[in-house]
């Protein structure tokens, strides 16, 4: 199993079809969805580990802004804090973020990471990940920000109920991103202990049935079926050039995110 190691002395573990398996920023809002109004602030918890378990690891500072639906992009304060890893008891390095909006529209809570050296692979990973925040008015939520890569949503990215099919299309430098892994994990928001994740028939941890995997198609295309209620990270990756790391250069794997919130199934009278 690969290791991923922070050259400042943080370090986590892990290996996945092309980054490190189960690995990913989360971060979630305060309120029970991705919705928001102008004028009142909105606080998310950030941390860096493995949501489906929710395991935490130190996570270093990325840089977190807000693109608005009109305007340049805005600052998001961020705050050191500490969040209690649950399956160790320690203390990690989280953050938690405050932004007020001003605008009615789609705006986007993005996430650039610095990169990190996946020691035992010989490759650096970067990250780039965003969150659709609704307020009042759906526009924008289908636009593309211009990050290195990313993921576009054609099925509007919030008012979706479980089992709903959402696509997206993945993009690298501007352009279509064809037959590349595309992962899809669960938030589960409590930890889960190894004598409750779901294992096969070898009694065997089930990691298929953790960390989804599909791929996009020859136009950067991939549809998934989001089937439970709660947050879900989608996130897409790509060899792409080499970056400096510490002393030494890597080949560079880049991943875009998109999170997701899905909704419990509505029925008119209840």
């Amino acid at each position: 199993m690969a290791k991923v190691k922070w050259l400042t002395g943080f370090a986590a573990l892990g290996a996945l079809a092309g980054i490190a398996c189960g690995h990913f920023h989360t971060f979630w809002p305060d309120g029970p969805n991705c919705y928001g109004r102008p004028g009142e602030q909105i606080t998310w918890q950030y941390f860096w580990g493995h949501p489906y378990e929710l395991i935490l690891f130190d996570a270093r500072t990325p840089d977190f802004y807000v693109v608005p639906p009109e305007g340049e992009k805005e600052t998001v304060a961020a705050e050191p804090v500490e969040m209690k890893d649950p399956e160790t008891g320690e203390m990690r390095r989280a953050f938690k973020l405050t932004y007020t909006p001003e605008q009615i529209g789609d705006s986007w809570l993005v996430l650039e990471a610095p990169p990190y050296l996946i020691e035992e692979e010989g490759e650096a990973g970067q990250d780039y990940v965003k969150q659709c925040v609704h307020m009042m008015a759906e526009m924008g939520w289908d636009r593309r920000l211009g990050l290195p890569i990313e993921l576009v949503p054609l099925t509007r990215p919030y008012g979706l109920e479980a089992g709903f099919a959402f696509t997206v299309r993945a993009y690298l430098d501007g352009e279509p991103l064809a037959d590349a892994p595309v992962e899809v994990e669960k938030f589960n928001g409590f930890y889960v202990g190894e004598e409750d994740l779901p294992r096969d028939q070898f009694d065997m941890e089930d990691v298929p049935m953790i960390t989804r995997v599909a791929k996009t198609d020859a136009f950067g295309y991939v549809t998934y079926t989001l089937d439970e209620p709660g947050w879900w990270m989608v996130s897409v990756s790509a060899e792409s050039g080499a970056v400096t790391v510490g002393d030494g250069e890597y080949p560079r794997v880049l991943r875009g995110g998109l999170w997701v919130h899905v909704q419990g199934a509505f029925s008119a009278g209840q």
